[in-house]
C-alpha cells in the first residue's frame, strides 16, 4: 500500500463509527478551503499570496514536486461535490476501502443542493497530500476548486481567467460537463485553451498536460457504457477530425488536441433521485444510487492512484511547489496587465465580427474607386473622395450586421473618420505632386527657351561665316579676272611697244600702288576680312532682340 501523509496545520483526529457491528476510523482535520484569487466587486481580481504562500511554501512539501487537480465547468454542476470524494480518498491514504461506510457525511470543500453558485474565484485545499509514487517519488498533491463558467453575474474575462489560470496550474484539468459532450463547450474549451496560449507565449507547442472529460449524468447509457472506456468512444466521436467535417470544425478539434498532451473521458451516471430532489441530501454513500457509487470507486482512483498521478511540468521540466507559487505570481500579473486582448462573448466577438467585414467591404469599394479616378486636378479629387465616401457609408448601412445599433455606429463613425484621414494625406500628396509637375515643367519650359536662344546664336553665326566664305571667294575671283584681264591687256602693249610694262609701280598713283600691293600681300587680305566679319556680326547682334 502506498504511503499517503497529510501536511495539516493541527493534529488529525481519529474518530470512531460503528457500521454493521464494526468498528471503522476515518480521519477529519482542520483543513479547509482556501480562496487564493478573489473576485472584486469591480470585477477585478486579486492573489491571496499569503494563503498560497502557508501551502506552497511550507518546507515539508516546497521542493516536492507538485501534482495539482482542478475541476473546472459550468456552474452548479457538482464540482465541488466531486472535490469532496477526491479529498475523502487522500484522507484515507488512498486505501480500496475508502468509501466503506454509507453513513459518513460529505465534508470538504463547501457544497450545496441548490441553483445558486457556491464556489467564487479559486479555491485550494490548505492540507498538501505527500503520495509516494511507485518509482519511490515522493510527491505533494494539491486539490483546486473553480468558480462555475458563464453564470449570471461573471464576466466573459472573470470566466477566461479563472479558467486559464486553472489549466495553466494544474496538471490533471477536470472539464466537467453534463450529459453529453456538446459542440458549444468544445469551442469554450478552444477558446479558454487558446487564450491561455497568449498568457504562455514562451512556451512551447504542448503547453498543458491531461484533460478529462468528466461527463456527469451520462444520457445514453443504452448505447455506451459508463466509465473510462465508455468515455474514450464518446470522445473519440466527438474530438475526431474527420474529411466530412467543415474546415472550422476540423480546427477546433486540432486546436484542442494540439493544446494538451493527454485527452480522455470518463462517463458517469445519475446520482440518484434523493441527490437531485432533497435539499436535504448531506452526502451520505447510502442517499445514492448503488451504479453511481461504483463508478465513483473507479474515477477517484483513476485520478488519483499514485500510480496515475502527473507531476506538473512547464516546458517539459518538473516543478516543485515553491515553483508553482512563482508561477501564480506571473500568471496573475499576466492576466491582470492588461498586456492580454480583452476576452468577448460569442455574441460581441460574433458583432464585431460582422462589423469588421462590413466595414472593409466599404473601405475597399471607396479605396478601389478613389485608386481609378485621375489625381490631375484637386478638384476632380476632392469630388470624387465625397461621392466615394458617401456611397461606402451607404453601402455599410445596407450590410446585414450582427449586433447593437450603437455597435455598427462606432464601426461607421471609425470609418469615417479613417477614410477622411486617408483623404487629407492624399490630397497633400497629390497637391504637393502638381506642384512639382508644374516647377519642373517650368524649368524645362526655361531649358527649352535656352536652347533655342542658343540655337539662333549658332544660326546667326554660320549665316555670318557662310556670307564670310563666299565674300572673301567672290573678291579672290575678281582680283584673279582682273589680274589675267591686266595681264592680257600689258602683253598687247608690251607687243606694240605703247604701253608700260605691268608692276612698273613708278608710273601708278601712290594710293592705287599701295591697294594693289596689300592686294597682293596674303596677310593683308586676311586682316581686311576678319574687320568686314567683325563688322557684320557687330551689326546682327545689334538688331537682333530676345
Amino acid at each position: 500500500m502506498h504511503r499517503v501523509r497529510r501536511h495539516v496545520r493541527s493534529p488529525a483526529d481519529v474518530v470512531s463509527s460503528s457500521y454493521r457491528g464494526a468498528k471503522l476510523f476515518f480521519f477529519y482535520s482542520s483543513g479547509m478551503a482556501v480562496q487564493i484569487l478573489h473576485i472584486n466587486e469591480d470585477h477585478s481580481f486579486d492573489l491571496n499570496e499569503s494563503q498560497l504562500e502557508a501551502i506552497l511554501l511550507d518546507d515539508r512539501v516546497k521542493d516536492k514536486p507538485v501534482v495539482v487537480v482542478s475541476v473546472a465547468g459550468a456552474y452548479r454542476q457538482g464540482k465541488s461535490f466531486l472535490l469532496s470524494f477526491l479529498l475523502r480518498y487522500l484522507r484515507n491514504n488512498c486505501r480500496s476501502d475508502w468509501l466503506d461506510d454509507p453513513r459518513i457525511k460529505l465534508d470538504g470543500f463547501e457544497w450545496s443542493p441548490g441553483r445558486k453558485p457556491h464556489t467564487t474565484g479559486i479555491l485550494v485545499w490548505n492540507e498538501a497530500f505527500l503520495v509516494t509514487t511507485p518509482q519511490g517519488e515522493e510527491v505533494a498533491v494539491l486539490l483546486m476548486d473553480t468558480q462555475g463558467s458563464f453564470d449570471c453575474s461573471s464576466t466573459v474575462k472573470e470566466c477566461t481567467t479563472i479558467f486559464d489560470l486553472s489549466i495553466m496550474t494544474s496538471s490533471v484539468q477536470v472539464y466537467n460537463v453534463w450529459r453529453n459532450i456538446q459542440e458549444d463547450q468544445l469551442q469554450q474549451l478552444q477558446f479558454f485553451a487558446e487564450y491561455g496560449k497568449l498568457a504562455q507565449k514562451g512556451a512551447r507547442n504542448q503547453l498543458f498536460q491531461r484533460l478529462v472529460f468528466l461527463v456527469r449524468d451520462w444520457a445514453f447509457p443504452y448505447e455506451t457504457d459508463y466509465g473510462a472506456e465508455g468515455g474514450s468512444t464518446i470522445l473519440q466521436e466527438h474530438l475526431a477530425v474527420t474529411d466530412k467535417q467543415h474546415k472550422d470544425l476540423q480546427l477546433l478539434r486540432w486546436q484542442i488536441w494540439s493544446c494538451f498532451s493527454k485527452i480522455e473521458g470518463f462517463l458517469m451516471p445519475r446520482p440518484g433521485d434523493k441527490v437531485e430532489r432533497d435539499h436535504t441530501f448531506d452526502g451520505r454513500l447510502e442517499d445514492m444510487d448503488m451504479e453511481f457509487k461504483e463508478k465513483l470507486k473507479e474515477l477517484v482512483p483513476w485520478l488519483l492512484a499514485p500510480e496515475n498521478l502527473v507531476v506538473k511540468k512547464i516546458n517539459g521540466n518538473k516543478i516543485t511547489c515553491q515553483e508553482l507559487m512563482n508561477y501564480f505570481r506571473v500568471y496573475v500579473k499576466t492576466f491582470q496587465g492588461g498586456h492580454l486582448p480583452e476576452p468577448k462573448s460569442v455574441l460581441q466577438a460574433t458583432a464585431e465580427a460582422s462589423n469588421v467585414a462590413a466595414k472593409e467591404r466599404a473601405t475597399r469599394l471607396y479605396m478601389e474607386g478613389l485608386e481609378n479616378r485621375p489625381r490631375g486636378k484637386l478638384e476632380e479629387l476632392l469630388k470624387a473622395h465625397i461621392t466615394l465616401l458617401a456611397e461606402a457609408m451607404e453601402l455599410f448601412r445596407k450590410t446585414p450586421k450582427v449586433g447593437e445599433e450603437e455597435v455598427s455606429q462606432r464601426y461607421l463613425e471609425a470609418m469615417e473618420k479613417e477614410l477622411k484621414a486617408h483623404f487629407g494625406r492624399l490630397y497633400k500628396e497629390v497637391k504637393l505632386f502638381i506642384q512639382r509637375e508644374k516647377e519642373l515643367e517650368e524649368q524645362r519650359e526655361r531649358e527649352r527657351e535656352e536652347e533655342r536662344q542658343r540655337e539662333e546664336r549658332r544660326k546667326i553665326e554660320r549665316e555670318i561665316e557662310k556670307e564670310t566664305r563666299e565674300g572673301e571667294g567672290s573678291r579672290k575671283a575678281k582680283r584673279g579676272a582682273e589680274e589675267d584681264r591686266k595681264r592680257k591687256g600689258g602683253a598687247a602693249k608690251n607687243g606694240s611697244g605703247t604701253r608700260k610694262p605691268k608692276g612698273n609701280r613708278e608710273t601708278e598713283p601712290g594710293a592705287e600702288r599701295e591697294i594693289r600691293t596689300g592686294l597682293s600681300d596674303p596677310m593683308f587680305v586676311e586682316s581686311v576680312a576678319g574687320t568686314i566679319r567683325n563688322d557684320v556680326m557687330t551689326q546682327a547682334v545689334r538688331g537682333w532682340r530676345p
